[in-house]
């Protein structure tokens, strides 16, 4: 590509960013989606119609309302039961319409019935219609695999919205027997109670059919919806609206927002200070670029941005800086060797190309086995990572040699330091000890959980809910304050969740939700009076309420992690074939930093959250990233060091990459730090996460990874020698 034509691409790009975060078009409606956590929404309290339900029936309500709102559009939302009777619905921010649309869809029962009309209404138009006029129940929306929204434009027939539905298999010949034995006849199809339509069966359907008679587009898909996802097993209605606040609560915010700014100046000036004012400012602008497509593309795609989301952007942002330090290195490398700046650059960024592309692919492997498998939360962190793995590419490869070409044209001076050549340090030979210590504690550390256990959020456990009258003056953090006045055992004030709401009426609450499950202290304890009488409050309710995260949300998580590593075990093993003992070693070194992380997180006490779910999935990418880094350096120097031992090839792969292995952890680290200082204590464990896994991410590639790489060849060679000589003996 041309000089020209890359420069209409980066400006296309940036005008089409700033385009959607404005959206000129979209006026009154916020561009930038945020979660639940980050900016609150709606609040919607569902009343069993019956008393006393099976516990069993409102969990499977739970789950079918989540995988409804999920299906619906609005992402990041909370599902939870709530006492025995309730399911609590929280949904980020949405416009009025949608509002209205949300809670018509979550609590829409969904009884789906196929019904023949008796011969007598045969003549009755649909709305006339009514049960007495149809048989009985021939076949209920069980049988129904998957529905769409369509909006059919045949000739010679009615045009207008439909839903298309498929049979499961096992009912496509019962279905079919039946339509076919009734041709001629209407059959209606009813939902809750209504006859949606009642058309003459024209000819035998057995795999498909249509639902028509639909009113709008959006009242199709929202059928399709409810249809996809299975009626409820009980009647629900809305008991209660709020609005709610952020539930990180606005001082987490406030302070995540300061250290994040921390941060960024952090990162700008190490890396001005390290590459010099042309190579640092043209990185400081790339990853600024980078930010700004990432925002860009969140708002295009309507996808909304949450903590977990903000874990995949420090991820991301580290990756933006990450791929340009490889190019840097490897340009002070042949500016080291004599070469003038411009070739210097040209040869940087050409070998710098497949280390980019391969640590960046396994990283989206990872983001597109958590967005297949993973709904909620977990989703919000695999769009964000995606999205920022291909700006980040994007801006490595297209904008930072791009700008730095324009500004080299004429006067071609770096205004950069040549760095450290380090050379002659010996890593695989420490392997073995350092190897085998780590290796203990990391098993240490797995049986310190399995015998210990993790402290879990009420994300997975549930927990009590107080609901408190507060006056408009009452921050969230004078409630966290009278918390931890409180000093009830067990009870942890920095992990409480509060939310500001407003109810119907304009009156202003807040609502708390804690881990404990004790009577004693929960639902019909008296930790709601005494934090009422704390705070100066009036307690409205208290209840418990069951976890956030689904019993398929968490199948889902763990099915994503092992289909994401088993994609990158195959896809690394591609890349390096022979040398297949390199996927082997950077799966072993994720799974030692995970191990490590999680030994972190029980030795600290640190509640297993979603945004620490979040983080370790940080800890994966990071950690692979890394030694994909220093992989892919040791196959190019086997290409041109063949007369020199593998051991040897292995060492001079990391030392070559260690200044960079130092730049890119000490860049990445610095708004982590900023966040663990400043961020606040509701943030603490989600930073102090990340913090161990970078620190153990750059130790592993290091020391675990090169010598396990040297293992793997060693046997390796040693397996194909004893063939051959056993081949020769016969």
């Amino acid at each position: 590509m041309n000089r020209s034509a890359t420069g209409i691409l980066i400006l296309a790009a940036i005008v089409a960013s700033i385009l959607y975060l404005w959206q000129p078009w979209n006026s009154g409606a916020s561009p930038l989606k945020l979660g639940l956590d980050l900016q609150g929404g709606l609040r919607v309290t569902l009343q069993s119609d019956q008393d006393d339900p099976v516990r069993e029936d409102l969990e499977a309500a739970r789950d079918i309302i989540e995988n409804r709102v999920n299906q619906f559009g609005v992402s990041e939302s909370l599902v939870q039961t709530s006492g025995d009777e309730s399911i609590v619905v929280e949904l980020p921010g949405l416009t009025g319409e949608d509002q209205e649309r949300a809670l018509n869809l979550i609590g829409q029962q969904a009884v789906l019935e196929f019904r023949l009309v008796r011969s007598a209404s045969n003549d009755l138009v649909t709305e006339q219609l009514t049960a007495d006029d149809l048989e009985e129940v021939a076949f209920t929306g069980e049988i129904i695999s998957d529905a769409r929204a369509e909006f059919m434009q045949v000739p010679g027939a009615a045009s207008g919205p439909v839903v298309s539905f498929d049979i499961k298999r096992d009912f496509i010949s019962d279905f079919g027997s039946f339509t076919g034995s009734n041709v001629n006849r209407r059959m209606a199809i009813v939902l809750d109670g209504n006859i949606v339509t009642a058309p003459t069966l024209q000819s035998r359907i057995s795999d498909s059919g249509q639902i028509t008679g639909i009113g709008t587009l959006d009242e199709a898909s929202d059928i399709a919806v409810v249809l996809r996802s299975g009626s409820l097993p009980i009647s629900l209605h809305v008991a209660e609206v709020r609005s709610i606040g952020p539930t990180l609560g606005q001082d987490a915010i406030d302070a995540g927002t300061t250290a994040a700014l921390i941060g960024s100046i952090a990162v700008i000036i190490a890396v001005v200070a390290y590459y010099g004012p042309l190579f640092g400012g043209v990185l400081a602008f790339g990853v600024m670029l980078a930010m700004l497509f990432i925002f860009g593309i969140l708002a295009g795609l309507e996808a909304a941005l949450t903590l977990p989301g903000l874990a995949g952007l420090v991820l991301t942002i580290g990756a933006a800086v990450d791929g340009n330090v490889i190019s840097f290195e490897r340009i002070r490398e042949e500016l080291r060797a004599g070469r003038g700046l411009r070739l210097a650059m040209k040869r940087g960024f050409g070998n710098s190309l497949s280390a980019i592309i391969d640590a960046n692919v396994t990283t989206l492997l990872a983001a597109g086995a958590l967005y297949q498998y993973t709904t909620g939360p977990v989703r919000g962190f695999a769009i964000t990572l995606a999205i920022g793995i291909v700006a980040s590419v994007f801006v490595n490869l297209v904008v930072v040699p791009y700008v730095l070409d324009l500004f080299t044209a004429r006067k071609p001076r770096s205004f950069m330091w040549n760095g450290f050549d380090i050379r002659g340090l010996q890593f695989v030979r420490r392997g073995p000890i350092v190897v085998a210590f780590t290796g203990l504690v990391a098993l240490a550390s797995l049986a310190w959980v399995a015998i210990v256990g993790l402290p879990m959020s009420t994300d997975f456990t549930g927990g009590t809910n107080l609901t408190l009258a507060v006056d408009e003056a009452t921050t969230t953090a004078e409630v966290r304050s009278g918390l931890e006045a409180l000093q009830v055992e067990g009870l942890d004030a920095q992990n409480a969740t509060i939310v500001e709401a407003i109810d119907q009426s304009g009156a202003h609450q807040i609502i708390v939700r804690t881990a404990l499950t004790d009577t004693e202290f929960g639902g019909t304890g008296d930790i709601g009076p005494r934090l009422a009488d704390e705070i100066g409050a009036e307690l409205l309710q208290a209840e418990f309420v069951g976890p956030a995260i689904g019993a398929d949300l968490r199948r889902g998580a763990i099915n994503a992690v092992l289909v994401s590593l088993g994609l990158i075990l195959v896809y690394v093993g591609w890349r390096f074939w022979p040398t297949w003992g390199v996927a082997v070693a950077a799966i072993v070194a994720s799974a030692h930093d995970v191990l490590f992380s999680l030994g972190a997180l029980a030795l600290f006490n640190i509640e297993f959250s979603i945004p620490v779910l979040a983080a370790l999935l940080f800890v994966v990418g990071y950690s692979l990233n890394d030694s994909i880094i220093i992989a892919d350096r040791v196959r190019e120097n086997s290409r041109t060091m063949r007369d020199v031992g593998y051991r040897e090839v292995v060492d001079l792969a990391v030392n070559q990459t260690l200044t960079r292995t130092i730049a890119t952890s000490t860049t990445t680290l610095l708004p982590v730090i900023a966040l663990l200082l400043w961020g606040g204590s509701v943030l603490r464990g989600f930073s102090l996460v990340l913090l161990i896994g970078i620190v153990i991410g750059t130790f592993s590639s290091l020391f675990i990874m090169s010598p396990l790489i040297v293992w793997f060849k060693e046997r390796s060679r040693s397996g194909v020698a004893s063939a051959r000589r056993r081949k020769a003996h016969a």
